[in-house]
């Protein structure tokens, strides 16, 4: 495998966390598990030389080499500040994917995630996978400059090549249209790219593909996320016995300095991506009516965040992300919010469902494949959702949450189990990765 993060070693967000998740459980099923990474500045006294231009880095479970380059000799991961991004990524990232495609032909299987290595599946001499973690970001760089920094063939580099884009080099393009088998992290992202309107201009790719694209659902680590056995909380739970959350709730409110009321959590970029800036419009008259809001992460919706701290004190807190607190989030909220205006997968709703918190979310990408909501599925609903990305029907939404919370205390828990029992695992994932890998191979 081969990615621009591996979890715990480089994690900006959903992908560290996936690859590491999906490697681990293949490798706990007895796969021989290979995971290239860029070595960063910050990675590389950790590592043994190994030959040539690469690193180990010790890991119990995989062969995690790291690529040694000047270009990655520098603060941060995609640039020095989270949020940001160098100039020069192409450079840095096709190169780091051109040597990862000269180092698999040893491999049965090359998996590559996302667009920083996608340009390998044009090199690599081997069965390739590619999956689109987050289409938004393609990696585009000049178009000449890429072509013979790669070594692609001409055609590549031609209008409507493998590697060319509106003039412009592509590496998510170039994954596609290069792997032999191309995923993303659900099947409703999946049906979304295929889709103009949804597709961020992929959809005319996705047609063209010999395969149609394959949504396999995210995982997470229930054996690292486990209530029962979660250090970061003030007393363990689980779905045969919930007392312990109260604990958790309580540790949350203190800690967020919130009066009482009915706990919103949230953790992860404060973007506009992520739909909070639907809470504009309406946040005074819902923190009236008893919400409360945790927000834990940083992103470019900062500032109106902490507008609401000052204007709404004791009712909205802001706080810099941690481990352990989004740990606590997803115990002691009452429910966890992701209104997303698109989502390929999430992760943050699986937490807080296996922490026995139901979500609210905008049943959008990987978010109507998890969520259930109880009005839709009844007996099995873990969540409540909405469709339509517009603030009266978050707003609508949140009412409805507090209004089950607080007056429907059987049909709460009942909700909190459902999602609890759920198999959130990345082992339950990993057969369909062997399918298909198969299939390539």
């Amino acid at each position: 495998m081969s990615a621009a993060e591996l979890a715990p070693f480089v994690r900006t967000g959903g992908l560290g966390n996936a690859v590491a998740g999906l490697a681990g459980a293949l490798a706990r099923l007895g796969h021989d598990v290979t995971v290239t990474v860029p070595g960063y500045r910050d990675l590389e006294p950790e590592g043994t030389p190994v030959g040539g231009s690469w690193y180990r880095i010790p890991d119990p479970l995989l062969d995690v080499l790291a690529y040694r380059d000047a270009a990655f000799a520098r603060p941060g991961v995609y640039g020095p500040e989270p949020g940001t991004g160098y100039d020069d990524n192409w450079l840095r990232f096709g190169r780091f994917a051109r040597a990862t495609a000269d180092l698999a032909g040893d491999f049965d299987v090359l998996h590559l995630h996302d667009a920083h290595v996608g340009a390998a599946a044009l090199l690599a001499p081997i069965p390739t996978v590619f999956t689109i973690h987050n289409a938004a970001h393609p990696m585009l760089g000049p178009l000449d400059e890429a072509a013979a920094l790669l070594g692609v063939a001409p055609d590549a580099a031609v209008l409507g090549g493998g590697l060319e884009w509106y003039g412009s080099a592509n590496y998510l393009k170039a994954g596609m249209v290069g792997a032999d088998r191309v995923t993303t992290v659900s099947p409703g992202h999946a049906a979304e790219l295929a889709v103009p309107e949804t597709s961020f201009g992929l959809s005319g790719i996705v047609a063209s593909l010999a395969h149609p694209i394959v949504g396999i659902l995210n995982g997470i680590d229930t054996t690292s996320w486990d209530p029962a056995t979660d250090d970061a909380l003030p007393a363990p739970f689980s779905a045969g016995d919930l007392r312990g959350k109260r604990r958790s709730r309580a540790a949350l409110m203190a800690k967020a300095g919130l009066t009482d009321g009915v706990v919103f959590g949230n953790v992860g970029r404060v973007a506009r991506q992520k739909g909070l800036g639907l809470l504009e419009p309406t946040i005074g008259e819902l923190t009236a009516e008893g919400v409360r809001l945790v927000l834990v992460g940083n992103g470019e919706l900062d500032a109106m965040v902490d507008e609401w701290v000052q204007q709404y004190p004791g009712a909205v807190a802001h706080l810099p992300y941690e481990d352990s607190l989004s740990r606590l989030v997803s115990a002691g909220a009452d429910a966890y919010l992701m209104p997303s205006e698109f989502e390929p997968c999430g992760l943050g709703q699986m937490y807080s469902m296996r922490y026995g918190t139901p979500p609210v979310v905008r049943l959008t990408g990987g978010l109507a494949d998890s969520v259930l909501d109880i009005d839709e599925h009844d007996e099995r609903g873990t969540g409540l959702g909405f469709r339509t990305f517009e603030p009266e029907s978050l707003a609508k939404t949140i009412r409805r949450a507090m209004r089950y919370h607080l007056g429907l205390p059987r049909l709460w828990e009942r909700i909190q189990v459902n999602g609890m029992m759920v198999d959130w695992s990345w082992e339950a994932r990993s057969a369909e990765y062997e399918i298909l890998y198969t299939e390539v191979s």
